[in-house]
């Protein structure tokens, strides 16, 4: 006897095994036959509109499960939209340009690439981004997304393109469009410049120094405090980029900051009085009771052991300052034969450090306002391959920024200018900005580039004020889904700099701009922009 003859099993036509690698793709074929897509739109046509802009994915390889999460929930929200009696016509698209493409194109040419001409190379980026479109069609089609498939915007299709240059003639002509030379996030291993979005933090660990600047004229302050007479004065910075202490030309101080002149013996040093104890704690132990922890931390040796270090002598404070007083106190720098000063800005804090800012006009953006502010030179001694130029010194020519810190902090060392306790770098884990794409560190790095001004008057508004007022107007219709998105991109939109527009890349949309011949000045004019596209 069959023992299955003995069960009780229901009976039905299904075949064992679903076979879908044979019905799916009928399933499909089916659906584009009849055209599925179509009769949806004609079914709700003159409804509701709902539009939902699909973000592209890049054009540079098969879907992976990123695209499956991204697409199925678009998906889910705009059948659910049509399902609801609502015209919605979703238009899928493509980013065609930049560096992922470029990327994958070089890997398939390797040694040949050396061997194209600029032009060749874009035709063959091109080739590649159109294959890997249908590649990826083909995969969503296969997860059942209906969309406008047969017509997608592609961000490398012509007429798109064309847009794009109409849209910077009309910001060029409100007077939006600069080029300037500031601090951009930069990738030494892809050598091109990063916007804000292209950037990714993750935890990294670095040098953490304190550095002694010498006071050089400091006769206001010795006037304010005789008890300083007879002690060399030295300004306290705390850094955590060793390497960009060559391109310091200032020290930034907050005007509503008390600071102190402690006596460490050979020299008193200036630092934020409510962070004393714990550069204390840092470099002269000795200094301080109940101290300890870990002095590498972002807050400091006392906080991090969770006690606060007391003054063992109190006394060996010689005098307090504010900020202000400290304002054009000029100092020597400890590796090189050049004249710093101190300026006044109010991103100088006691939430860690000591209360004054190593300040390098050429690698960051508080460091570059302030070098615009007083008249700074805005000085980046590194390649595109993060590496020091020549205009570095101190022997570091050709050598990587990061490889360059154990030399540079051996440097201040024998100069007397590392104040650390035992003359040693200590190690912070902190988060590091990388770029998105190679996941390397990145630096912040002044170049030539072109931006878009946020704040710049566009008949009677900006940039940013303009969209801050859509962001709420979308909002007050209940158009943020979750709601908290709104505060996340207000909040991003609020504080964000200015845009850097170009990439230093082979593949993308040009920006249309003459050059003189004898100076390199740009010639920006929105009717030959218009021209062109």
């Amino acid at each position: 006897m069959d023992l299955k003859d003995t069960v009780n099993l229901p009976r039905t036509g299904f075949p064992m095994r679903a076979q879908l690698a044979e019905r799916e793709p009928a399933q499909v074929k089916a659906w584009q036959e009849g055209k599925v897509y179509e009769q949806i739109l004609r079914k709700n046509a003159g409804r509701e509109k709902f539009v939902f802009h699909d973000g592209p994915p890049y054009a540079n390889g098969p879907i992976h499960l990123g695209h499956f999460l991204n697409k199925v929930l678009k998906d889910i929200v705009v059948k659910h939209a049509s399902m609801s009696g609502k015209l919605a016509d979703f238009v899928p698209g493509w980013d065609c340009h930049g560096l992922p493409i470029e990327l994958q194109v070089d890997k398939q040419l390797g040694p040949k690439k050396r061997d194209m001409s600029a032009s060749d190379f874009r035709r063959a980026c091109r080739k590649f981004a159109e294959e890997q479109v249908e590649v990826q069609r083909g995969g969503f089609l296969r997860l059942g997304i209906l969309a406008r498939w047969d017509d997608p915007y592609l961000t490398m299709d012509y007429r798109y393109e064309a847009e794009i240059v109409r849209q910077l003639a009309a910001i060029a002509r409100k007077g939006a469009l600069y080029r300037r030379k500031r601090p951009v996030h930069w990738c030494p291993r892809d050598r091109t410049a990063l916007a804000e979005a292209e950037v990714e933090y993750a935890e990294r660990t670095s040098p953490s120094i304190y550095v002694a600047f010498r006071v050089l004229d400091g006769t206001r302050l010795y006037k304010e405090a005789p008890s300083l007479k007879g002690h060399p004065l030295a300004l306290a910075i705390w850094t955590t980029t060793p390497w960009t202490i060559p391109a310091n030309f200032a020290i930034a101080a907050n005007p509503e900051i008390e600071y102190v002149a402690y006596d460490l013996g050979e020299r008193a040093v200036v630092v934020a009085k409510d962070l004393l104890a714990d550069f204390l704690a840092a470099c002269a132990p000795q200094e301080v009771e109940q101290g300890g922890g870990d002095p590498g931390t972002l807050l400091g040796a006392a906080q991090n052991a969770g006690r606060v270090p007391r003054l063992r002598n109190p006394r060996k404070v010689l005098a307090h300052f504010s900020g202000a007083d400290l304002d054009g106190v000029t100092y020597h720098h400890p590796l090189i034969e050049r004249v710093g000063r101190v300026v006044l800005g109010a991103h100088a804090t006691t939430e860690a450090g000591t209360g004054l800012v190593h300040t390098a006009p050429g690698h960051g953006e508080d460091d570059f306002q302030m070098g615009v502010k007083y008249g700074l030179p805005i000085f980046a001694p590194v390649d595109d391959r993060g590496r020091f130029t020549a205009d570095a010194g101190l022997g570091l020519t050709g050598k990587g920024v990061f490889d360059a810190n154990p030399e540079i902090i051996e440097k201040l060392r024998a100069a007397g200018a590392l104040l650390n306790a035992g003359g040693v770098a200590f190690e912070i884990r902190h988060s590091y900005p990388h770029c998105w794409r190679c996941k390397q560190p990145v630096i912040f790095r002044a170049t030539d580039q072109w931006w878009i001004g946020m704040d710049v008057d566009i008949g009677g508004t900006t940039i940013r004020k303009a969209a801050l007022e859509a962001i709420d107007r979308i909002a007050a219709g209940g158009g943020w889904i979750p709601a908290w998105g709104k505060e996340r991109i207000r909040g991003m939109v609020e504080n964000r700099p200015d845009w850097c527009v170009s990439r230093q890349r082979s593949w993308g949309v040009p920006i249309p701009v003459a050059y003189c011949v004898k100076d390199r000045e740009p010639l920006v004019s929105p009717e030959a922009m218009e021209h062109v596209a």
